[in-house]
């Protein structure tokens, strides 16, 4: 069926604190994204292959599984499932170092943005 101009951009929320998700999921739907969220590493992995997201924001520090281990694990299956395409994913943290940050470049993320992120932030941030 036709639908009406261009599909609405995915965005993943992949964050533990309910605060700084509802405000990073606000944000994502005023600038006109389709938000999906998930509490851990471990739901985040899940929604990572089950979808393609435009934009997906992914904390370091959480239970279950934290946000290094989840792009991690998430790069050697993308790598393995479908390699033509490369999943953008933005490392957040209130308290990440340059040592995290590098671990987290190394895991695979592919920007790192400190807590709290803006709007002007996530604008900047959306890759084409």
């Amino acid at each position: 069926e036709m639908t009406s101009g261009p599909r609405k951009r995915r965005a993943l929320v992949i964050e533990d604190s309910c605060v700084v998700r509802k405000s990073l999921v606000r944000a994502l739907d005023r600038l006109g994204f389709e938000v999906s969220y998930a509490v851990n590493g471990m739901e985040g992995l899940e929604l990572l292959k089950a979808t393609m997201f435009d934009l997906v924001l992914c904390d370091f520090l959480m239970p279950v599984m934290d946000g290094m281990d989840c792009v991690k694990q998430y790069r050697e299956w993308e790598l393995d499932v479908h390699p033509s395409f490369r999943q953008w994913i933005v490392g957040i943290s209130a308290h990440a170092n340059v040592s995290d940050q590098d671990q987290g470049f190394k895991a695979g993320m592919d920007e790192f943005h400190p807590k709290p992120i803006s709007i002007k932030t996530l604008t900047e941030i959306q890759p084409s």
